[in-house]
């Protein structure tokens, strides 16, 4: 019923964030994937209907390895499955997200994904699908990729940019991420990792750049699906000075969020379009619909911020979504090292030491060229990215293994960024740079050489 709570002013939204801070002992992480499927036979895209749809695999999970429908239209069409805390959402093409149970322990998240990655495998496997690990749908066009029957889609389409299609459409179809979820203690705990994370998103950016092709061809771009993100709609979009500040709080990001327009509510399971409303002018004035005035509910709220996808995004907890997605021996790294980078006050302030020296204007610059060159873009002074990348992989792994060592566990958390650092180190590359290098290479440019390299 807590979403039910009608927001009468900013202090109830405040509120909302004060409530949701937990004690140190109950912090949790959790991650959410995306992957899009193509038939192994002609590489054609898995289409969200049809004998060997999206559709007809969330049916197989729920006939057979127990998963439970949540969110289902009229027409049979299911958009959501739930089993315990962990979710299976599908985006506007239908392909999926997973969205693990946030845990306290990284070996836990790691076995549920391995556990999932070994169902949807079976059982896609009967109907000749692959599953492309990489930050962006690397082998079809926008017009190969139909559009899902999910509402949600159509406001976006319909209301946020109807008249656009490019990388906008891209961008509802193609693009795939690794988001990382984790909680806070407090208003000062949370806007210290906000900030300590934004600070070191270029170089996250950079180390899992994995986004280089489309339509089977090199993009011109490492950080390709990252690029499309940030382009289109930047009022809800772009990294914002104020977010850096030294006095920004969460009534600030309140601030910022509110004065953006409302897409669309629900009530009792029907969806409602706003038209030409802010947030605040939701909270001041009401909506009438259908003759009738409607009060912003905190799950309106929550809602609205699904319209905002800035790289680091502030709800109960702070979501980290600057990441491609990446093939599975490497998914672990991304909340190890997260883990790592927010683990205390002192670990923060040596990670955001690697970035905090740069204007505001040269760390706009630096995200722009991650997004080409990746580990190869180069930082004010002029080293590469690399670099950083590297000190950020020493702080965070002695960061953890010092947590350890002071809680007396048996199981050093730090070797989950082995993979990651076999990349940074050793390759010295992205796995976007890493695919290149094979693509023009090894592979002769062969599709299914990249999709077994994106099972791994």
């Amino acid at each position: 019923m807590e979403g039910k709570i009608i927001i009468r002013s900013k202090l109830d939204i405040l509120k909302y964030y004060y409530d949701s801070a937990v004690p140190r002992k109950d912090l949790l992480i959790g991650i959410e994937v995306e992957r899009s499927g193509v038939f192994e036979e002609n590489l054609q895209p898995v289409q969200y209907n049809g004998a060997k749809g999206y559709l007809s695999i969330l049916k197989k999970l729920i006939r057979e390895v127990g998963w439970k429908t949540i969110d289902e239209d009229s027409n049979g069409n299911i958009f959501a499955l739930r089993r315990g805390k962990s979710y299976l959402h599908t985006e506007m093409d239908g392909r999926f997200e997973l969205a693990s149970k946030p845990r306290k322990h990284l070996a836990n998240l790691n076995r549920e994904f391995t556990m999932y990655e070994k169902e949807i495998n079976e059982i896609s496997k009967s109907s000749g699908i692959r599953w492309v690990s990489t930050g962006y749908q690397p082998f079809s066009d926008n017009s190969e990729i139909l559009w899902s029957p999910k509402k949600r889609g159509y406001f976006l389409r319909k209301l946020l940019f109807p008249n656009k299609k490019g990388r906008s459409e891209s961008w509802l179809k193609k693009t795939n991420s690794v988001h990382v979820n984790f909680g806070y203690t407090s208003e000062e705990d949370a806007i210290t990792k906000f900030q300590t994370t934004y600070l070191v998103a270029p170089i996250l950016g950079a180390m899992y750049a994995c986004s280089p092709l489309s339509c089977n061809r090199f993009s011109g771009y490492m950080g390709n699906r990252l690029r499309i993100c940030q382009e289109f709609s930047p009022e809800r979009n772009a990294v914002r000075k104020e977010f850096f500040a030294d006095n920004f709080s969460f009534e600030k990001w309140i601030d910022y969020t509110l004065n953006l327009p409302v897409l669309y509510i629900t009530r009792n399971k029907k969806d409602i379009p706003i038209v030409n409303t802010t947030f605040l002018e939701f909270i001041t004035n009401g909506y009438i619909h259908n003759g009738r005035k409607i009060r912003p509910q905190i799950k309106d709220y929550l809602l609205h911020l699904k319209s905002i996808w800035t790289e680091v995004r502030m709800k109960g907890y702070l979501e980290l979504r600057t990441i491609d997605c990446v093939p599975p021996s490497l998914l672990l790294t991304i909340p190890t090292l997260i883990r790592g980078i927010t683990l205390n006050k002192e670990s923060m302030k040596a990670v955001s030491s690697l970035t905090k020296n740069w204007s505001f204007e040269q760390y706009c610059q630096v995200r722009d060229d991650v997004n080409k060159y990746a580990l190869q873009a180069e930082i004010p002074g002029g080293k590469k990215i690399l670099t950083l990348a590297k000190e950020l992989l020493e702080i965070t792994s002695e960061s953890i293994k010092m947590h350890q060592k002071e809680h007396r566990s048996k199981t050093d958390a730090s070797r989950f960024l082995w993979p990651i650092k076999e990349y940074i180190f050793v390759k010295e590359q992205s796995p976007a740079e890493h695919i290149m290098e094979m693509w023009n290479g090894e592979w002769h440019k062969d599709p299914r050489k990249l999709i077994e390299w994106s099972e791994q």
